[in-house]
């Protein structure tokens, strides 16, 4: 039995204080508590031989601590050498970029405060080497449009790199710049092995100030931030401050390992905010060993584009909750799609037999396989599954994209509302219109039918769904509407509660698609 389990058995009496003890307590522990500080002040200066007074009393010295750290100040201490051993391995890795961009001419001539010319702008970034012989990850965003690129490592040295590719839609690019003699290289990791609460430090170039140095941790793993390149990034989140200049500079592990391009920061101010978002690394080897082999990245093209599946469409379709992803428009007949037979308001649930959770998951597995190959669709069309093959296609560029566009009929126009239209009634909120055989060609129908919104009440149930001028609504809740009158006997059976899938012929917008599909509940 020990001390203290022998105490528990034991009865304790607590004496009562008399008046004198208690006033010469009073005085006793202050006194005590002063002599046990300097005891211990005392203790503190003989065990580091510390900074002590010299014979004038004013002169002191460096303290150099021999004391052996215990408990959580070990733990601490453990950590912070575990910082500065990873700073020591990757730094020398980390490079500065410069660039310039603008008018073309001299770089050499500058105004009277050392500005440089008009038109031209300047920025700064980050890289990583990621191998020897020079190659550089960094983000496309910092050298895109640079007409100067200059390249300064830790020791000093600047190089103007080669341009070995860009992928504009991950934000990524690589850059090589050559040296007499093998470079230092940081090591890729794999970042799907990190954890939500694992160390990480990011290094770059904040405000054009080189090598610094930030500490925190995994705040969140494939988070989704909006933006036109968001359907090929999931970002890992971190509090480690990140800057203007940070961007393309390394996110690393505990291990001195790369796990991360620092990229983006959500912001009001231009400044970190306490977030922070990197590109993953195994997206960035894969992006980098495209760009390396062959200077561009090819992804797979299904040609369509997709939508969230809403409550309403899972319900239209029988599924017992929303998942998979909602084909909202064919890019055209001799597309991959449009040759395999899917159509509008399919639901894709499957690809080569693996669930689909959303239509950015569908969009970055058809980006990942290899054009030309043939894949397994499954989807839900009605309310019945079907499977079909697919051979992808090439994905084009975002510049060789959706090209073509139409605007709507003006009032007054063929196409525009006559005087004996019929009106659907007010709870829907839209005027509708025949569909004149302009507007049917413009849309590419194959026959003049449905409704031709012309226009839409502020506040209602067609503005609350999406629906605008000029859209022509092609089938509700799987009815197909030949006219005005079709859809108003439609909506007219309708009670408040029950849900409402529209499919529209909607004119192209730089762009956009040439099918939606709108879904809500009646009011």
């Amino acid at each position: 039995m020990d001390e203290q389990e022998g105490m528990s058995e034991r009865s304790v009496v607590v004496p009562m204080e008399t008046p004198s003890a208690v006033r010469l307590r009073s005085w006793v522990m202050p006194v005590a508590l002063v002599v046990t500080l300097l005891v211990g002040i005392g203790i503190g200066v003989v065990v580091s031989g510390g900074a002590s007074a010299g014979q004038s009393g004013h002169l002191i010295k460096v303290s150099s601590s021999e004391a052996v750290a215990t408990g959580p100040i070990a733990t601490a201490m453990a950590l912070s050498e575990a910082f500065a051993q990873v700073a020591r391995m990757v730094e020398p890795a980390v490079v500065h970029i410069e660039t310039e961009s603008g008018r073309s001419g001299r770089r050499d001539v500058f105004d009277f405060f050392g500005r440089p010319p008009h038109g031209i702008r300047r920025g700064t970034g980050s890289g990583v080497i990621v191998d020897p012989s020079g190659y550089i990850l960094t983000n496309n965003h910092v050298i895109e449009g640079a007409t100067t690129i200059r390249v300064k490592l830790r020791d000093g040295r600047t190089f103007i790199p080669e341009v070995v590719g860009t992928d504009p839609e991950t934000d990524l690019a690589v850059i090589k710049i050559s040296a007499s003699e093998p470079l230092p290289a940081a090591k890729l990791g794999d970042s799907d092995r990190l954890r939500v609460g694992d160390w990480v430090l990011a290094i770059g170039s904040p405000f054009g100030l080189e090598q610094t140095v930030t500490a925190g941790i995994i705040s969140a793993k494939d988070r989704v931030t909006d933006g036109p390149l968001s359907q090929f990034q999931k970002f890992l989140q971190t509090d480690a401050a990140i800057n203007p200049g940070n961007s393309g500079g390394p996110l690393i592990n505990l291990f001195g390992e790369v796990v991360g391009i620092n990229t983006q920061i959500p912001t009001n101010t231009g400044t970190f905010n306490g977030v922070g978002f990197a590109l993953p690394s195994t997206l960035a080897v894969e992006i980098y060993n495209q760009l390396v082999s062959t200077g561009r990245v090819t992804r797979g093209y299904l040609g369509v584009w997709l939508k969230p599946v809403t409550p309403q469409v899972a319900r239209l379709n029988g599924m017992k909750e929303p998942r998979g992803a909602l084909v909202q428009n064919v890019i055209g007949d001799d597309s991959p799609a449009g040759q395999a037979g899917l159509r509008t308001g399919d639901i894709i649930i499957a690809f080569e037999g693996q669930p689909v959770q959303d239509s950015r998951d569908l969009t970055r597995r058809v980006a990942g396989t290899e054009a030309g190959r043939t894949v397994r669709l499954t989807y839900i069309r009605d309310g019945k599954e079907y499977v079909t093959s697919v051979k992808l296609g090439m994905r084009p560029s975002i510049a060789q994209r959706g090209e073509s566009g139409t605007t709507p009929p003006a009032p007054g126009e063929e196409g525009g509302r006559g005087k004996d239209e019929p009106r659907v009634k007010p709870s829907f909120g839209a005027r509708l219109e025949s569909v004149t055989p302009h507007v049917a060609r413009s849309l590419n129908l194959q026959e003049a039918k449905g409704a031709l919104v012309s226009e839409v009440e502020e506040g209602s149930f067609a503005e609350e769904i999406g629906l605008l001028p000029g859209d022509v609504i092609l089938t509700m809740n799987r009815r197909e509407i030949t006219g005005p009158d079709e859809f108003k006997r439609a909506f007219d059976g309708l009670k408040s509660g029950d849900d409402v899938v529209i499919v529209i012929a909607r004119p192209s917008r730089s762009r956009g698609p040439s099918r939606d599909i709108l879904s809500g509940t009646v009011p």
